[in-house]
């Protein structure tokens, strides 16, 4: 028999493939809030396996009166470097809750009181990697105030998404598309740069030739050289396939003006902005490593991602790092974009805080691919 959690007129359980239609139903109904409301779906399965994950676990809620799916949450775990050393790094995502039970705390205490009991494992880090939106203060109050029940949320940085209009540029001559003959000197070339991040993933070149089978083949990594050797990489990864993101509801004076917003927008320089109810056509820039962080090699792999976007037929390009790298300044000085804050945290039982308190203040560099 399944184990359960219970809390009052909850059950929560561990997902298993049985509950797919009801775990994409949650995402689908439940889009983020914001000026723009946009759902985060999982087509055609919330169940897919990439070569990067060493586990995923979706908790889902029902309510016992009814036995309908009213919550859901998700739990994966990868390899990340912590403190330069390679760790079972835990990361919480996809909370999301049906209108009708919101306002119940006991949905958040089961929740992670059934991921403590069914998820959480010995050989892990003993805390998890998660973000708030910066404009949801309702989630931020609620789950950093260190109310019973739920556990402890350390502020560990900023984080900042751009969107991008991709566009014909000029492409640097020292940066071309990968080669699979390539794949182990990228992979030794980002597990050297992203070691000196927090949170940051190492890679191995079966594991880059294993996202081909999810939409990013070697010649969709662009590589940056010096004198032969690698200074950069950059990814165009379209992740529609698996994962789509698709407006909701854009706010009254923006969606009447969206046909107009959108035939400007070559001028303007910002991203178009889609039909509600469709996905976004998005390629997600990822894998992003610079030797010594050099600006013009940064500037100059951008480029050349958004040039291989538009060549693709995608309306935005989306690039993440931590906001406050120099890097944040240099893009919104060279490119419009529209930024997306987020706020990262370590969420973890108090019994964890001396390993949170351990921590080396280093720069955060999680990978937007998988957040």
């Amino acid at each position: 028999m399944q184990q359960a959690v219970a809390r009052g007129p909850l059950s929560f359980t561990v997902a298993n493939s049985d509950d797919d239609t009801d775990v994409r139903r949650l995402l689908r109904e439940n889009p983020l809030g914001g000026a723009i409301s946009v759902s985060l779906e999982r087509e055609p399965t919330a169940f897919h396996k990439d070569a990067t994950i060493l586990s995923r676990t979706f908790i889902v809620a029902r309510d016992t009166t009814t036995g309908a799916a009213v919550g859901v949450c998700e739990r994966v775990v990868r390899n990340a470097y912590v403190d330069g050393r390679i760790a079972k790094l835990p990361y919480l995502g996809a909370l999301r809750v049906a209108q009708s039970h919101r306002n119940l705390i006991g949905m958040l205490r089961g929740g992670f009181a059934a991921l403590k009991r069914m998820a959480e494992k010995p050989d892990e880090l003993p805390y998890a990697l998660t973000s708030i939106t910066r404009n949801n203060d309702v989630a931020r109050r609620i789950l950093t105030r260190g109310l019973p029940g739920l556990p402890l949320y350390r502020e560990v940085g900023g984080f900042s998404t751009f969107a991008l209009r991709p566009r014909r540029a000029w492409i640097a001559p020292n940066i071309e598309p990968a080669h699979i003959d390539e794949l182990p000197a990228i992979a030794a070339f980002l597990s050297r740069e992203n070691a000196r991040f927090q949170f940051a993933m190492p890679w191995s070149a079966p594991q880059l030739d294993a996202l081909g089978a999810f939409g990013l083949p070697p010649e969709h990594i662009l590589v940056a050289r010096s004198d032969g050797a690698i200074i950069g990489t950059l990814t165009v990864w379209d992740q529609r396939s698996f994962k789509q993101a698709i407006v909701h509801r854009y706010p009254a004076a923006l969606a009447a003006l969206r046909p107009l917003v959108n035939t400007m927008a070559p001028l303007t320089g910002y991203p178009t902005l889609p039909a509600r109810g469709t996905p976004i056509a998005q390629g997600m820039l990822t894998h992003l490593a610079v030797a010594e962080d050099d600006p013009q090699t940064f500037l100059a792999l951008i480029a050349a991602a958004l040039d291989q976007a538009y060549a693709r037929g995608l309306s935005a390009a989306l690039v993440g790092f931590a906001s406050d790298r120099p890097w944040h300044r240099l893009l919104r000085q060279s490119h419009r974009v529209i930024e997306y804050e987020t706020m990262l945290y370590l969420a973890h039982w108090p019994d964890a805080a001396s390993h949170v308190d351990a921590l080396a203040p280093r720069i955060v560099h999680p990978e937007l691919g998988f957040l």
